[in-house]
Protein backbone atom coordinates (compact mmCIF):
# COMPACT_ATOMS: atom_id res chain seq x y z
CA UNK A 1 0.00 0.00 0.00
CA UNK A 2 1.26 3.73 -0.66
CA UNK A 3 1.60 5.91 2.06
CA UNK A 4 -0.13 8.81 2.52
CA UNK A 5 1.22 12.11 1.38
CA UNK A 6 2.51 14.37 3.80
CA UNK A 7 0.02 17.82 4.35
CA UNK A 8 1.86 20.98 5.01
CA UNK A 9 0.25 21.29 7.83
CA UNK A 10 2.24 18.31 9.08
CA UNK A 11 5.59 20.04 8.54
CA UNK A 12 7.18 22.59 10.55
CA UNK A 13 5.76 26.22 10.43
CA UNK A 14 8.03 29.18 10.10
CA UNK A 15 6.12 32.08 12.46
CA UNK A 16 4.92 35.31 11.17
CA UNK A 17 6.90 37.33 13.28
CA UNK A 18 10.52 35.82 12.27
CA UNK A 19 9.79 36.11 8.59
CA UNK A 20 12.10 38.34 8.36
CA UNK A 21 14.71 35.01 8.56
CA UNK A 22 13.83 34.15 5.04
CA UNK A 23 16.76 36.84 3.94
CA UNK A 24 19.78 35.01 5.53
CA UNK A 25 18.70 32.44 2.89
CA UNK A 26 19.25 35.01 0.25
CA UNK A 27 23.06 35.93 1.19
CA UNK A 28 26.47 33.80 1.64
CA UNK A 29 26.84 32.19 5.00
CA UNK A 30 23.41 30.50 4.96
CA UNK A 31 24.80 27.83 7.29
CA UNK A 32 24.18 30.29 10.00
CA UNK A 33 20.20 30.90 9.10
CA UNK A 34 18.12 29.71 12.55
CA UNK A 35 15.90 28.66 9.84
CA UNK A 36 17.61 25.44 9.66
CA UNK A 37 16.48 24.01 12.84
CA UNK A 38 13.39 23.65 11.30
CA UNK A 39 14.58 20.95 9.35
CA UNK A 40 14.90 20.64 5.42
CA UNK A 41 11.44 21.52 5.01
CA UNK A 42 9.33 23.78 6.31
CA UNK A 43 6.16 26.24 5.55
CA UNK A 44 5.98 29.91 5.20
CA UNK A 45 2.24 31.48 4.95
CA UNK A 46 3.00 35.17 4.86
CA UNK A 47 -0.20 37.56 5.13
CA UNK A 48 -1.45 37.76 1.77
CA UNK A 49 0.51 36.00 0.06
CA UNK A 50 0.65 32.00 -1.27
CA UNK A 51 1.21 29.39 1.16
CA UNK A 52 4.79 28.25 0.90
CA UNK A 53 6.65 25.53 1.01
CA UNK A 54 10.68 25.80 1.74
CA UNK A 55 12.23 22.76 0.93
CA UNK A 56 16.05 21.91 0.31
CA UNK A 57 15.20 18.16 0.72
CA UNK A 58 16.98 17.08 -2.89
CA UNK A 59 14.84 14.33 -2.70
CA UNK A 60 11.92 17.12 -2.50
CA UNK A 61 13.99 19.24 -5.41
CA UNK A 62 14.42 16.49 -8.30
CA UNK A 63 11.08 15.80 -7.95
CA UNK A 64 9.78 19.19 -8.08
CA UNK A 65 12.53 19.51 -11.17
CA UNK A 66 11.25 16.24 -13.16
CA UNK A 67 7.46 17.20 -12.81
CA UNK A 68 7.02 19.26 -16.19
CA UNK A 69 3.33 19.66 -16.19
CA UNK A 70 2.02 20.24 -12.15
CA UNK A 71 3.90 23.50 -12.05
CA UNK A 72 5.16 27.09 -13.54
CA UNK A 73 7.84 28.92 -13.38
CA UNK A 74 6.22 31.85 -14.70
CA UNK A 75 3.67 32.20 -12.31
CA UNK A 76 6.36 32.97 -9.79
CA UNK A 77 7.81 35.11 -11.89
CA UNK A 78 4.39 36.78 -12.17
CA UNK A 79 3.48 36.76 -8.62
CA UNK A 80 6.90 38.11 -7.17
CA UNK A 81 8.27 40.30 -10.04
CA UNK A 82 8.17 42.28 -13.41
CA UNK A 83 8.96 40.13 -15.35
CA UNK A 84 6.02 39.42 -17.33
CA UNK A 85 5.84 43.18 -17.92
CA UNK A 86 9.20 43.25 -19.14
CA UNK A 87 9.43 40.23 -21.22
CA UNK A 88 5.66 39.58 -22.34
CA UNK A 89 3.88 36.61 -21.09
CA UNK A 90 4.11 35.16 -24.63
CA UNK A 91 7.36 34.27 -23.86
CA UNK A 92 9.19 30.89 -23.68
CA UNK A 93 9.85 31.32 -19.51
CA UNK A 94 5.79 32.15 -18.87
CA UNK A 95 4.73 29.16 -21.20
CA UNK A 96 3.95 25.61 -18.83
CA UNK A 97 3.88 22.09 -20.05
CA UNK A 98 3.24 21.14 -23.87
CA UNK A 99 3.61 25.13 -25.06
CA UNK A 100 6.91 25.56 -23.41
CA UNK A 101 8.21 22.22 -24.81
CA UNK A 102 7.21 23.62 -28.12
CA UNK A 103 9.05 26.99 -27.50
CA UNK A 104 11.97 25.70 -26.04
CA UNK A 105 12.53 22.98 -29.19
CA UNK A 106 12.42 25.88 -31.84
CA UNK A 107 14.51 28.46 -29.61
CA UNK A 108 17.25 25.73 -28.77
CA UNK A 109 19.14 25.43 -31.89
CA UNK A 110 21.02 28.69 -31.60
CA UNK A 111 22.47 27.73 -28.04
CA UNK A 112 23.77 24.27 -28.33
CA UNK A 113 27.19 23.49 -29.19
CA UNK A 114 27.28 23.66 -32.79
CA UNK A 115 26.29 26.95 -33.10
CA UNK A 116 28.53 27.93 -29.85
CA UNK A 117 31.83 27.06 -31.65
CA UNK A 118 30.59 29.88 -34.34
CA UNK A 119 30.40 32.99 -31.51
CA UNK A 120 33.73 32.91 -30.26
CA UNK A 121 35.19 34.86 -32.93
CA UNK A 122 32.75 37.75 -32.17
CA UNK A 123 33.65 37.00 -28.45
CA UNK A 124 37.25 37.84 -28.47
CA UNK A 125 37.04 40.35 -31.21
CA UNK A 126 34.67 42.33 -28.32
CA UNK A 127 37.33 41.95 -25.89
CA UNK A 128 39.96 43.08 -27.57
CA UNK A 129 38.11 46.05 -28.83
CA UNK A 130 37.02 47.14 -25.23
CA UNK A 131 40.22 46.02 -23.15
CA UNK A 132 42.53 49.47 -24.25
CA UNK A 133 39.44 51.85 -22.72
CA UNK A 134 40.12 50.30 -19.68
CA UNK A 135 42.44 51.39 -16.88
CA UNK A 136 45.77 50.09 -16.34
CA UNK A 137 47.60 49.96 -12.50
CA UNK A 138 44.65 52.01 -10.86
CA UNK A 139 41.25 50.62 -9.43
CA UNK A 140 38.03 50.56 -11.45
CA UNK A 141 35.20 48.44 -11.06
CA UNK A 142 34.71 46.29 -13.35
CA UNK A 143 31.49 45.11 -13.47
CA UNK A 144 31.18 47.91 -15.52
CA UNK A 145 33.32 46.83 -18.48
CA UNK A 146 31.03 43.43 -17.46
CA UNK A 147 27.85 45.62 -19.01
CA UNK A 148 29.68 46.71 -21.81
CA UNK A 149 31.02 42.98 -22.77
CA UNK A 150 27.81 41.91 -22.42
CA UNK A 151 25.66 43.76 -24.81
CA UNK A 152 28.89 43.83 -26.78
CA UNK A 153 28.75 40.00 -27.17
CA UNK A 154 24.91 39.99 -27.33
CA UNK A 155 24.07 42.37 -30.51
CA UNK A 156 26.59 40.55 -32.68
CA UNK A 157 25.40 36.87 -31.53
CA UNK A 158 21.54 37.94 -31.60
CA UNK A 159 21.97 40.43 -34.30
CA UNK A 160 25.35 39.95 -36.07
CA UNK A 161 25.42 42.03 -39.19
CA UNK A 162 22.66 45.10 -38.84
CA UNK A 163 23.13 48.26 -41.63
CA UNK A 164 25.16 51.10 -39.10
CA UNK A 165 22.80 53.31 -39.03
CA UNK A 166 20.19 50.96 -37.75
CA UNK A 167 22.20 49.42 -36.10
CA UNK A 168 23.04 52.60 -34.38
CA UNK A 169 19.27 52.72 -33.52
CA UNK A 170 18.73 49.38 -32.05
CA UNK A 171 21.91 50.01 -29.43
CA UNK A 172 20.24 53.66 -28.67
CA UNK A 173 16.83 52.09 -27.98
CA UNK A 174 18.27 49.07 -26.20
CA UNK A 175 20.32 51.11 -23.64
CA UNK A 176 17.43 53.51 -23.11
CA UNK A 177 15.35 50.52 -22.38
CA UNK A 178 17.71 49.20 -19.72
CA UNK A 179 17.64 52.58 -18.26
CA UNK A 180 14.17 52.72 -17.46
CA UNK A 181 14.51 48.93 -15.91
CA UNK A 182 16.98 50.05 -13.57
CA UNK A 183 15.38 53.30 -13.10
CA UNK A 184 13.85 54.24 -9.74
CA UNK A 185 10.31 55.03 -10.81
CA UNK A 186 10.09 51.09 -12.21
CA UNK A 187 12.47 50.25 -8.87
CA UNK A 188 9.42 51.58 -6.95
CA UNK A 189 6.65 49.97 -8.98
CA UNK A 190 8.67 46.08 -9.01
CA UNK A 191 8.93 46.49 -5.18
CA UNK A 192 4.91 47.20 -5.11
CA UNK A 193 3.82 44.10 -7.58
CA UNK A 194 4.74 41.27 -4.56
CA UNK A 195 1.85 43.51 -2.14
CA UNK A 196 -0.64 44.06 -4.35
CA UNK A 197 -1.14 40.42 -5.80
CA UNK A 198 1.51 40.53 -8.33
CA UNK A 199 -0.32 43.02 -10.44
CA UNK A 200 2.49 45.57 -12.06
CA UNK A 201 1.08 49.02 -11.96
CA UNK A 202 1.23 50.38 -15.64
CA UNK A 203 4.52 52.23 -16.30
CA UNK A 204 4.31 54.33 -19.74
CA UNK A 205 8.35 54.94 -19.91
CA UNK A 206 9.46 51.27 -19.67
CA UNK A 207 6.38 50.40 -22.39
CA UNK A 208 7.52 53.02 -24.56
CA UNK A 209 11.03 52.12 -24.72
CA UNK A 210 10.03 48.63 -25.22
CA UNK A 211 8.33 49.66 -28.21
CA UNK A 212 11.12 51.53 -29.56
CA UNK A 213 13.34 48.27 -28.92
CA UNK A 214 11.04 46.25 -30.92
CA UNK A 215 10.20 48.60 -33.87
CA UNK A 216 13.65 48.71 -34.61
CA UNK A 217 13.94 44.85 -34.37
CA UNK A 218 10.92 44.50 -36.62
CA UNK A 219 12.46 47.10 -39.26
CA UNK A 220 15.31 44.56 -39.07
CA UNK A 221 13.40 41.25 -39.55
CA UNK A 222 11.44 42.89 -42.38
CA UNK A 223 15.02 43.71 -44.34
CA UNK A 224 16.15 40.31 -43.73
CA UNK A 225 12.74 38.75 -44.99
CA UNK A 226 13.41 41.56 -48.40
CA UNK A 227 17.02 39.67 -48.95
CA UNK A 228 16.88 36.17 -47.68
CA UNK A 229 20.28 35.77 -48.92
CA UNK A 230 22.66 38.41 -46.87
CA UNK A 231 20.49 37.03 -43.73
CA UNK A 232 21.58 33.19 -44.41
CA UNK A 233 25.33 34.24 -45.19
CA UNK A 234 26.26 37.11 -43.05
CA UNK A 235 28.92 39.12 -43.90
CA UNK A 236 30.79 38.38 -40.15
CA UNK A 237 31.10 34.66 -40.86
CA UNK A 238 28.99 33.59 -38.14
CA UNK A 239 24.95 33.05 -38.51
CA UNK A 240 23.80 35.09 -35.37
CA UNK A 241 20.41 33.98 -33.40
CA UNK A 242 17.98 36.36 -35.68
CA UNK A 243 19.31 34.35 -39.14
CA UNK A 244 19.03 31.51 -37.53
CA UNK A 245 15.08 31.89 -37.75
CA UNK A 246 14.11 34.73 -40.11
CA UNK A 247 12.87 32.70 -43.61
CA UNK A 248 14.03 29.16 -42.17
CA UNK A 249 11.45 25.89 -40.27
CA UNK A 250 12.13 27.40 -37.19
CA UNK A 251 10.57 30.86 -38.15
CA UNK A 252 7.49 30.53 -36.85
CA UNK A 253 5.83 33.22 -35.05
CA UNK A 254 4.79 36.73 -36.63
CA UNK A 255 7.59 39.64 -36.65
CA UNK A 256 6.01 41.22 -33.50
CA UNK A 257 6.44 37.91 -31.49
CA UNK A 258 10.02 37.28 -33.05
CA UNK A 259 11.34 40.57 -32.12
CA UNK A 260 9.45 40.22 -28.15
CA UNK A 261 11.68 37.04 -27.87
CA UNK A 262 14.72 38.74 -29.25
CA UNK A 263 14.46 41.35 -26.54
CA UNK A 264 13.85 38.79 -24.30
CA UNK A 265 17.15 36.89 -25.06
CA UNK A 266 18.99 40.34 -24.56
CA UNK A 267 17.02 40.89 -21.17
CA UNK A 268 18.08 37.41 -20.09
CA UNK A 269 21.53 37.68 -20.93
CA UNK A 270 22.82 41.05 -19.98
CA UNK A 271 22.43 41.47 -16.24
CA UNK A 272 23.32 38.01 -15.29
CA UNK A 273 26.48 38.07 -17.55
CA UNK A 274 27.87 40.92 -16.08
CA UNK A 275 27.35 39.97 -12.79
CA UNK A 276 28.93 36.68 -13.27
CA UNK A 277 32.00 38.46 -15.12
CA UNK A 278 32.36 40.88 -12.19
CA UNK A 279 31.95 37.85 -9.32
CA UNK A 280 34.88 35.94 -11.27
CA UNK A 281 37.71 39.37 -11.42
CA UNK A 282 36.61 39.64 -8.07
CA UNK A 283 37.15 36.11 -6.76
CA UNK A 284 40.36 36.12 -8.64
CA UNK A 285 41.75 39.44 -7.07
CA UNK A 286 40.93 37.82 -4.32
CA UNK A 287 42.85 34.43 -4.10
CA UNK A 288 46.53 34.89 -5.14
CA UNK A 289 46.56 31.16 -5.64
CA UNK A 290 44.60 30.51 -8.09
CA UNK A 291 45.33 33.85 -10.47
CA UNK A 292 48.95 32.02 -9.76
CA UNK A 293 47.71 28.82 -11.91
CA UNK A 294 45.86 31.55 -14.94
CA UNK A 295 49.30 33.37 -14.89
CA UNK A 296 51.66 29.85 -15.57
CA UNK A 297 48.86 28.61 -17.82
CA UNK A 298 49.40 31.96 -19.50
CA UNK A 299 52.35 32.53 -19.37
CA UNK A 300 53.33 29.10 -20.81
CA UNK A 301 50.90 29.00 -23.78
CA UNK A 302 48.80 26.09 -22.36
CA UNK A 303 45.26 27.24 -23.61
CA UNK A 304 44.30 23.71 -22.76
CA UNK A 305 45.56 23.93 -19.56
CA UNK A 306 44.09 27.54 -19.41
CA UNK A 307 40.95 27.06 -20.40
CA UNK A 308 40.34 23.53 -17.88
CA UNK A 309 41.06 25.92 -15.07
CA UNK A 310 38.76 28.76 -16.48
CA UNK A 311 36.05 26.50 -16.62
CA UNK A 312 36.67 25.09 -13.09
CA UNK A 313 36.94 28.89 -11.86
CA UNK A 314 33.74 29.89 -13.64
CA UNK A 315 31.91 26.89 -11.96
CA UNK A 316 32.82 27.57 -8.55
CA UNK A 317 31.95 31.48 -8.48
CA UNK A 318 28.69 30.07 -9.77
CA UNK A 319 28.03 27.87 -7.00
CA UNK A 320 29.16 30.72 -4.35
CA UNK A 321 27.85 33.71 -5.84
CA UNK A 322 24.62 32.19 -8.34
CA UNK A 323 23.09 35.74 -9.30
CA UNK A 324 19.83 34.55 -8.27
CA UNK A 325 19.97 32.46 -4.96
CA UNK A 326 16.64 30.61 -4.67
CA UNK A 327 14.24 29.64 -7.66
CA UNK A 328 10.76 28.59 -7.57
CA UNK A 329 7.41 26.52 -8.65
CA UNK A 330 3.70 27.24 -8.30
CA UNK A 331 1.32 24.47 -8.32
CA UNK A 332 -1.24 24.57 -11.36
CA UNK A 333 -3.40 22.07 -9.43
CA UNK A 334 -3.40 19.72 -6.13
CA UNK A 335 0.06 16.81 -6.98
CA UNK A 336 2.45 15.08 -4.69
CA UNK A 337 6.27 15.26 -5.06
CA UNK A 338 8.49 12.92 -3.06
CA UNK A 339 5.36 12.17 -0.73
CA UNK A 340 4.47 15.69 0.21
CA UNK A 341 1.04 16.86 -0.63
CA UNK A 342 1.36 20.42 -2.80
CA UNK A 343 -2.44 22.28 -3.21
CA UNK A 344 -3.16 24.11 -5.99
CA UNK A 345 -1.76 27.62 -5.57
CA UNK A 346 0.99 26.60 -3.26
CA UNK A 347 4.50 27.59 -4.18
CA UNK A 348 7.59 26.02 -3.79
CA UNK A 349 11.05 27.56 -3.02
CA UNK A 350 14.00 25.93 -3.68
CA UNK A 351 17.02 28.14 -1.49
CA UNK A 352 19.89 27.10 -4.38
CA UNK A 353 22.58 29.21 -2.49
CA UNK A 354 21.71 27.21 0.83
CA UNK A 355 22.21 24.14 -1.01
CA UNK A 356 25.29 24.99 -2.66
CA UNK A 357 26.74 25.80 0.78
CA UNK A 358 25.74 22.64 2.43
CA UNK A 359 28.72 19.96 3.14
CA UNK A 360 26.53 17.75 2.32
CA UNK A 361 27.26 18.18 -1.21
CA UNK A 362 30.70 20.20 -1.00
CA UNK A 363 33.19 20.06 0.94
CA UNK A 364 34.71 23.02 2.78
CA UNK A 365 31.61 24.58 1.38
CA UNK A 366 32.65 28.49 1.92
CA UNK A 367 35.85 28.35 0.68
CA UNK A 368 36.86 29.29 -2.83
CA UNK A 369 37.77 26.02 -4.27
CA UNK A 370 38.06 25.85 -8.20
CA UNK A 371 40.03 22.73 -8.45
CA UNK A 372 36.63 20.69 -6.77
CA UNK A 373 35.73 20.99 -10.74
CA UNK A 374 38.60 20.31 -12.52
CA UNK A 375 38.25 16.81 -12.56
CA UNK A 376 33.85 17.01 -11.77
CA UNK A 377 32.00 18.52 -13.72
CA UNK A 378 28.90 20.21 -12.06
CA UNK A 379 26.14 17.96 -10.79
CA UNK A 380 22.99 18.62 -12.24
CA UNK A 381 21.76 18.03 -8.66
CA UNK A 382 23.67 19.82 -6.30
CA UNK A 383 25.02 22.45 -8.78
CA UNK A 384 21.42 24.75 -9.15
CA UNK A 385 22.83 27.98 -10.94
CA UNK A 386 20.80 27.87 -14.33
CA UNK A 387 18.13 26.03 -12.60
CA UNK A 388 17.04 22.37 -13.65
CA UNK A 389 14.62 20.14 -14.93
CA UNK A 390 12.18 21.52 -18.52
CA UNK A 391 13.20 24.83 -17.11
CA UNK A 392 16.75 25.32 -16.90
CA UNK A 393 18.23 27.98 -18.44
CA UNK A 394 18.41 27.46 -22.60
CA UNK A 395 21.53 29.32 -22.70
CA UNK A 396 23.39 27.78 -19.97
CA UNK A 397 25.55 26.17 -22.16
CA UNK A 398 26.29 29.14 -24.18
CA UNK A 399 27.03 31.37 -20.82
CA UNK A 400 29.47 29.00 -19.63
CA UNK A 401 31.11 29.44 -22.83
CA UNK A 402 31.12 32.66 -22.93
CA UNK A 403 32.33 33.60 -19.96
CA UNK A 404 35.50 31.57 -20.56
CA UNK A 405 36.11 33.13 -23.73
CA UNK A 406 35.42 36.64 -22.40
CA UNK A 407 38.08 35.65 -19.51
CA UNK A 408 40.73 33.73 -21.71
CA UNK A 409 40.97 36.90 -23.75
CA UNK A 410 41.40 39.46 -20.84
CA UNK A 411 43.37 37.48 -19.25
CA UNK A 412 46.21 37.13 -22.28
CA UNK A 413 46.48 40.65 -22.52
CA UNK A 414 46.31 41.86 -18.49
CA UNK A 415 47.00 40.41 -15.15
CA UNK A 416 44.42 40.78 -12.22
CA UNK A 417 46.70 42.50 -9.23
CA UNK A 418 45.65 40.18 -6.32
CA UNK A 419 44.61 41.47 -2.81
CA UNK A 420 44.51 38.75 -0.30
CA UNK A 421 41.34 38.95 2.14
CA UNK A 422 37.57 38.92 2.06
CA UNK A 423 35.74 39.06 -1.19
CA UNK A 424 33.54 42.30 -1.48
CA UNK A 425 30.04 41.24 -0.13
CA UNK A 426 26.88 41.14 -2.15
CA UNK A 427 25.06 44.27 -2.76
CA UNK A 428 22.55 44.46 0.37
CA UNK A 429 19.36 45.72 -1.35
CA UNK A 430 19.51 43.90 -4.53
CA UNK A 431 17.15 40.75 -5.11
CA UNK A 432 20.31 38.86 -6.33
CA UNK A 433 23.51 38.60 -5.72
CA UNK A 434 25.52 41.83 -7.17
CA UNK A 435 29.24 42.50 -5.86
CA UNK A 436 28.54 45.45 -3.62
CA UNK A 437 31.66 47.24 -4.80
CA UNK A 438 30.70 46.54 -8.50
CA UNK A 439 33.67 44.07 -8.27
CA UNK A 440 36.54 46.86 -7.94
CA UNK A 441 39.73 45.51 -9.24
CA UNK A 442 43.28 46.40 -10.71
CA UNK A 443 44.44 45.24 -14.01
CA UNK A 444 48.52 45.60 -15.36
CA UNK A 445 49.09 44.37 -18.71
CA UNK A 446 50.33 40.93 -19.22
CA UNK A 447 54.13 41.00 -20.17
CA UNK A 448 54.82 42.89 -16.35
CA UNK A 449 53.41 39.83 -14.41
CA UNK A 450 56.54 39.13 -13.06
CA UNK A 451 58.42 42.06 -12.57
CA UNK A 452 58.59 43.00 -9.18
Amino acid sequence: MSQTPISLRELPRLRTRDLAQLGGLLRPGTHTSPLLALGERFVVRPPGFPTMLVTHDMGDVRALFANNDDFSIGQVLSRFSSHDVMFGKQTMIFLDGAEHRRERKLFAPPFQSGALRSYEELMVEVVERELPNWPVGEPFEFLKVGYDLAIGVLLGVVFGDVAPERRDRLKSAISAWFGEIESRGFLAVTLITPLIGGATLPYPPLRRRQNEVDAVIIEEIAARRAAPAAAAAPASGHRDVLSRYVGTDLDQHDDAALARNMRGILLGAYETTAITLGWIAAMLAGHPESMAEVDAAVDTGDTERLDAYLDAVIAEVMRLRPVSPFTGRRALRDTVINGVAIPKGAIVIVPILLIHESERHYPDPLTFRPERFLDNRPSTHSWLTFGAGAHRCLGAQFALAEARILFRTVLEHRRIATVPGPVEPPRRYHTGLSPADNARITLFPRVQAFIS
